[in-house]
C-alpha cells in the first residue's frame, strides 16, 4: 500500500468505503444520502466531504441547493488496494491478536526427537526448527475460535514412538498464517503442557528471528486450512 494510502485519515477512508457501497463509483450520490448511511451529522459529513475532494478522492456538484458526490478513480483504486490486500484470507478463516511470550524451553528437546524428525518431514515436506514460538490469546472469544477451529479442520498427525525406553505422544498439526504472510503450523501434543489460549507454531526457520519477535510482541495468526 502506497504511502499516501497508510496515511489517509480514517474518516476519509470511512466515507470513500460509504460512497462506493452506495454506486458512488458509477452515479453521483446525494450528501443527504451519506448523511443518513453513516448517521452522521450534515456538517460532520460536508468536514469529511471537503478533506477527500481536497484529497482527489472525490468530485462534488451542487444542484439545486443539493450536494452531490461521485468517487473518482483514485477512490477505486484505494478499494482495489484494500481488496487485493484483503483476498488472502479465504472465507471461513479467522484472524486471531496474539502475544508472544517465552514457554517453558522444552521445545527445542522435543522437536529434535529423530521420531518427530522424521514424522515432521513425512507429513508436511519440512524439517522445524528445534523450538516454537509460543503466542497466547487472551479472550474467551478467541479460545473458543481455536477450540472450534481444532474441531472443524481434520489434523494431520505425527505418529508417537519409543525412545531409549521412554515413549513420546502424538502430535496434531494444523495450518496456520502469522501476520499474512508467512506461512507455518501449529502443533497440538497429546500429552500437553499448555491450556487453549496457546499456541506452539513450527516452522523451517526460527519465527523470533525471522520476524524479529519479542516477548510481549503482538502478532496476527489466522487459523487457516489444509
Amino acid at each position: 500500500m502506497s504511502r499516501e494510502f497508510r496515511n489517509l485519515d480514517p474518516y476519509v477512508s470511512h466515507l470513500i468505503m460509504a460512497i462506493i457501497l452506495l454506486g458512488g463509483s458509477k452515479k453521483p450520490i446525494k450528501a443527504s444520502d451519506l448523511c443518513e448511511y453513516l448517521n452522521t451529522s450534515r456538517a460532520t459529513v460536508s468536514r469529511w466531504i471537503s478533506r477527500a475532494e481536497e484529497l482527489g478522492f472525490l468530485k462534488t456538484s451542487l444542484a439545486r441547493r443539493t450536494q452531490y458526490v461521485m468517487a473518482t478513480q483514485k477512490s477505486v483504486e484505494l478499494v482495489q488496494t484494500i481488496y487485493e490486500m484483503a483476498k488472502d484470507v479465504k472465507w471461513g478463516e479467522e484472524i486471531l491478536m496474539c502475544e508472544v511470550f517465552s514457554g517453558m524451553r522444552e521445545g527445542a528437546y522435543y522437536m529434535s526427537r529423530p521420531g518427530y524428525i522424521m514424522g515432521f518431514k513425512e507429513a508436511l515436506g519440512y524439517v522445524p526448527y528445534p523450538g516454537t514460538l509460543n503466542v497466547r490469546v487472551k479472550s474467551e472469544v478467541d479460545i473458543s475460535t481455536i477450540r472450534e477451529w481444532r474441531r472443524k479442520v481434520r489434523p494431520k498427525v505425527i505418529p508417537g514412538f519409543v525412545e531409549s525406553g521412554r515413549t513420546f505422544g502424538d502430535v496434531e498439526v494444523l495450518p496456520v498464517k502469522i501476520n499474512g504472510v508467512v506461512e507455518a503450523h501449529a502443533i497440538f501434543p497429546v500429552r500437553r503442557h499448555y491450556g487453549d489460549d496457546v499456541l506452539e507454531i513450527i516452522h523451517p526457520e526460527s519465527l523470533r528471528v525471522k520476524l524479529e519477535l519479542r516477548d510481549g510482541d503482538v502478532v496476527a495468526v489466522i487459523l487457516t486450512m489444509w
